[in-house]
């Protein structure tokens, strides 16, 4: 058994498709799957079974899966030791985060991080909670920025922010375009352009109107800001979206927002990473710099 084979059933269990795998390794498909092969004659066990034309982990492949995923963390984790004890002079940070987070809370914070670890690789990958807490378990990321709560034993969640919703309408909408406020009793009157299902904002505003018996109009799903903020704009209904999305555009006059006076929505993000007794320097001055952040809004 070496790091070549493990290297290659992992890119097939990522890919599904022993295909994939060889063009992301840049070796022929039976290249990967003679190591494959030899894996499983070495282990006694067949690690992937095939059901309509695709491909799936075996128990003992989910076995073995997790274990390469944690001798790849190790190497990634003593790589990053090193370079921490070198200076900080080289290694990687991989950050997963929904769109929201990924445009509007990353890049200062990212900015910031590079300017004092030139050397260091930053890679941002997007993604729903779900995918991204199964990516964080499974060592292909460093740490989440999502939304809480996260309850889960494996996991260190750092809370750093708090984002108010507000409701967010059309300046042409001329029922709301003149309001600063809305009760929350009134949302069921508007038809709402909602996050998808899945998503972690969806939830918390799913179990809001759960909690006040109000059946809202959902005219239409997105699975990202920056596609229902264009819809909201050209008036094809309202949303409720984080107040720290929308100050631009209400600044600009192509948005116009109102806060909830009596049932406000609040949604806490966090960072949320594998516990550890070791955290990589550069993953413990992004914490910090989201701390800072978060303590000094006004330069935000």
């Amino acid at each position: 058994m070496d790091l070549r084979q493990l290297e290659m059933f992992r890119a097939v269990v990522e890919n599904s498709s022993f295909t994939v795998a060889g063009e992301r390794l840049h070796v022929a498909q039976s290249a990967i799957s003679r190591k494959v092969r030899l894996l499983e004659e070495e282990l006694g066990e067949k690690l992937f079974k095939r059901a309509n034309k695709r491909i799936f982990l075996t128990p003992a492949g989910e076995t073995m899966m997790r274990y390469t995923n944690r001798v790849f963390q190790e190497l990634h984790n003593a790589v990053v030791e090193i370079s921490d004890a070198a200076g900080m002079k080289r290694g990687m940070l991989r950050i997963g985060s929904g769109m929201t987070a990924c445009m509007y809370l990353l890049p200062p914070v990212i900015e910031e991080l590079q300017k004092r670890f030139p050397h260091i690789d930053i890679q941002v990958i997007t993604g729903t909670a779900e995918k991204l807490i199964s990516q964080i378990r499974n060592s292909q990321i460093d740490v989440g920025v999502l939304t809480l709560p996260i309850g889960s034993q494996d996991l260190e969640v750092t809370p750093f922010t708090k984002e108010e919703m507000v409701l967010v309408a059309s300046p042409r909408n001329r029922r709301l375009a003149k309001r600063r406020t809305v009760r929350a009793a009134e949302l069921a009157n508007f038809p709402m352009i909602f996050f998808s299902r899945g998503t972690s904002t969806r939830s918390l505003v799913d179990q809001y109107f759960e909690r006040l018996g109000i059946a809202p109009e959902i005219a239409m799903e997105s699975e990202n800001v920056a596609t229902i903020k264009p819809l909201v704009r050209i008036n094809l209904g309202v949303s409720l979206l984080p107040l720290p999305c929308v100050i631009a555009e209400a600044r600009r006059g192509e948005l116009h927002y109102m806060r909830i006076r009596d049932e406000r929505i609040v949604r806490e993000i966090g960072l949320v990473c594998h516990k550890a007794n070791y955290k990589p320097k550069a993953l413990s001055e992004l914490i910090a710099l989201f701390r800072k952040r978060a303590a000094n809004p006004s330069h935000s």
